[in-house]
C-alpha cells in the first residue's frame, strides 16, 4: 500500500470517528461502539470500515451507518478536500472475538496440561 493511501486511510478513520459520534439516528447515536480500523482500496474508489460495538445491538449499529453512509461520505469529502471519496462500507471487526477464542483454547490446554 502507498505511503499516500496509508496518510488518507488513517484521515478517514479520524474523520469518520468523529462524524459518528454526530449522528443522530437512535441506532447509531444510543450504542456504543468505535472504529477499530479502515482499509481503503488503493484507487479510493471504496473503504471498508470495522467497529467494534460495547453497548448495543450490532446489527441495528450496522444498519444505522448504512444508512448514513451517504451522509457520512459527503462530510468526509468536506472535511478531507479531496476529489475522490471513497463509498464506505461498515463491518463488525471479529478480530477481538477471535483473540479471545484462541486465548481462551491456550488457557484451557494450558490447564489440561498441569493436571496430567
Amino acid at each position: 500500500m502507498s505511503t499516500r493511501v496509508e496518510r488518507f486511510t488513517r484521515v478517514v478513520q479520524e474523520e469518520l470517528s468523529l462524524l459518528v459520534d454526530g449522528l443522530s439516528d437512535p441506532r447509531v447515536a444510543e450504542a456504543l461502539f468505535s472504529i477499530t480500523h479502515v482499509q481503503v482500496a488503493p484507487d479510493l474508489g471504496s473503504a471498508r470500515v470495522y467497529i467494534t460495538v460495547t453497548d448495543g445491538d450490532e446489527k441495528q449499529v450496522l444498519k444505522g451507518l448504512a444508512s448514513a453512509a451517504t451522509y457520512l461520505r459527503r462530510e468526509l469529502g468536506k472535511a478531507t478536500q479531496s476529489k475522490k471519496v471513497p463509498e464506505l462500507h461498515f463491518y463488525i471487526d471479529e478480530a477481538k472475538e477471535r483473540g479471545e477464542r484462541v486465548e481462551r483454547i491456550l488457557r484451557d490446554l494450558a490447564e489440561e496440561k498441569k493436571s496430567e
